[in-house]
């Protein structure tokens, strides 16, 4: 049995006694082609009588434009990064608008890195983009050198630029968390990451770790993981070489680079019979709900993705509209520290 023809705008032409063209501007809503109301009601009738289905790619290039933002997120598909997307994915849908989220893990190497057009990354063309990435890269670093014509809001960061951007004081929240573990009377506070950071590093939560160690008369002090990532898995595995460690070598505050590692770290040192806060504290960044569920729930940095992504896209939203714009938006959200049982 062959399958059943879709049905075109050719067939509601037909069907309503009117040209392609009549039917494509009713449709479409332009207001510039005059129709009579009645023949915007016949045609309607008889696309809905018919049950035809626009072409979604014909009535964007049409119209010059998709009614479609892209969210790019430049980093590992983490808990965090989801819960972002799906509070940007929330506000966007709630106008009548369409999202495509994507993530990018391509390397920050120029030699190495991918140059994607928009239609590439999104498999769609998209009217705006809303991208959390590092400070120091451009949209163009992605997508290549016609990003350069749509609209962007960026997240996460700070910018130093004049581009549009929601960020959040992670230098802040960092000094805020380290202080308070000092506050505490913890004097051999470790830092837990993945990455090795060198003596120019500009990552504001181990700057801020380090700043706040050496206000204190601290040694600032680097766990490496090396292997794993920055996984609950990982931070297990090093929450369990913690508790090998001589009591005299073994720090007792470990300030983790995000909740991930935290949530492993206390899994491996409460399996090898080691008090959390007691005779290890644990501290995490980003705010993850998961770590308030714990039995002993995590102290962390909460970072407000989902407020962060919320102010992005209503952004993009008014430059999508054509508002105009007097000044470009650069909000700074504030973080917020969250006292668990951890420390």
């Amino acid at each position: 049995m062959k399958p059943k023809k879709p049905i075109s705008i050719r067939d509601v032409a037909e069907h309503a006694g009117v040209s392609i063209g009549t039917v494509s501007h009713a449709l479409n809503g332009n207001a510039k082609a005059r129709i009579s109301k009645e023949t915007q009601e016949r045609i309607r009738s008889a696309a809905l009588e018919l049950g035809y289905r626009p072409n979604s790619l014909a009535r964007s290039l049409w119209r010059g434009k998709t009614d479609t933002v892209g969210f790019l997120v430049a980093g590992r598909r983490t808990a965090f990064y989801v819960d972002v997307v799906n509070a940007a994915e929330k506000e966007i849908e709630g106008s009548g608008l369409r999202v495509l989220s994507a993530f990018t893990a391509w390397t920050q190497d120029e030699d190495q890195r991918s140059q994607r057009q928009p239609s590439d990354a999104f498999g769609w063309p998209v009217d705006g983009i809303v991208l959390w990435g590092p400070e120091f890269r451009n949209l163009e670093y992605y997508l290549g050198p016609h990003a350069a014509d749509l609209p962007v809001v960026y997240l996460g960061s700070i910018r130093p630029d004049d581009t549009e951007w929601v960020g959040f004081d992670g230098y802040g929240g960092a000094r805020h968390l380290t202080e308070h573990l000092v506050s505490r009377g913890y004097r051999r506070i470790a830092y837990a990451s993945a990455q090795e950071w060198e003596p120019g590093c500009e990552d504001h939560r181990f700057v801020a770790y380090r700043d706040v160690c050496h206000e204190a008369g601290i040694a600032p002090r680097l766990l490496l993981m090396e292997e794993g990532g920055e996984t609950s898995t990982a931070g297990v595995t090093l929450g369990l070489a913690i508790a090998r460690m001589l009591p005299s070598q073994r720090p007792d505050a470990v300030y983790c680079h995000n909740d991930l590692i935290a949530i492993g770290v206390m899994g491996g040192l409460r399996r090898a019979g080691l008090r959390v806060p007691e005779d290890v504290a644990v501290a995490g960044y980003d705010g993850l709900e998961v770590g308030q569920c714990l039995d002993i729930p995590l102290t962390t940095i909460r970072i407000p993705g989902d407020r962060i992504a919320e102010r992005a896209v209503r952004i993009v939203k008014a430059r999508l509209s054509g508002e105009a714009q007097t000044s470009r938006e650069q909000i700074v959200v504030p973080t917020e520290l969250w006292v668990g049982g951890s420390t």
